[in-house]
């Protein structure tokens, strides 16, 4: 790996997949995404995504079916990337955002860094949700469920 002043690692196009059935998630997407800066080594990052795949395709397993993948399973194409791609990566992408968030709010123990560090908080949240949503939507489901108390 290489290095550059502004502290960013250069791009070495890593790719992790899963079981074949789920499509592949680059590493160097995940760190332009999830702004991940030089400070956090790709040993940490590719840890984060190796966990959030895991949980991704435990939460996703009723989807796998023997001789196709999921991008197979796709109703529509923006670009070159199918409806089902889009949203895996995204529910990835977002749980790495939440866990690199929570990891990384800084060493900062002055009044400025733990308002930071609440202010990041509500960040982490928005980062669950979306993840969740994006699992929802390949599962079919509705994203809100309203209980009567």
């Amino acid at each position: 790996m290489g290095l550059i002043a502004n502290g960013r690692a250069t791009p070495q196009e890593q790719k992790i997949s899963a079981n074949g059935f789920f499509p592949e998630i680059s590493v160097d997407e995940i760190r332009d995404i999830v702004k991940v800066d030089g400070s956090v080594t790709d040993a940490r990052v590719k840890q984060t995504i190796f966990e959030e795949i895991l949980d991704v395709n435990r939460l996703l397993a009723s989807l796998v079916q023997p001789n196709t993948t999921l991008v197979k399973q796709a109703t529509q194409w923006i670009g070159e990337k199918s409806d089902k791609e889009i949203l895996y990566f995204s529910a990835v992408s977002n749980g790495v955002s939440a866990k690199v968030c929570e990891k990384y709010r800084g060493y900062d123990s002055t009044n400025a860094g733990n308002k930071r560090a609440e202010d990041l908080t509500s960040t982490i949240d928005e980062y669950r949700r979306n993840k969740h949503w994006a699992i929802q939507q390949l599962l079919q489901q509705n994203q809100t469920t309203v209980e009567l108390i």
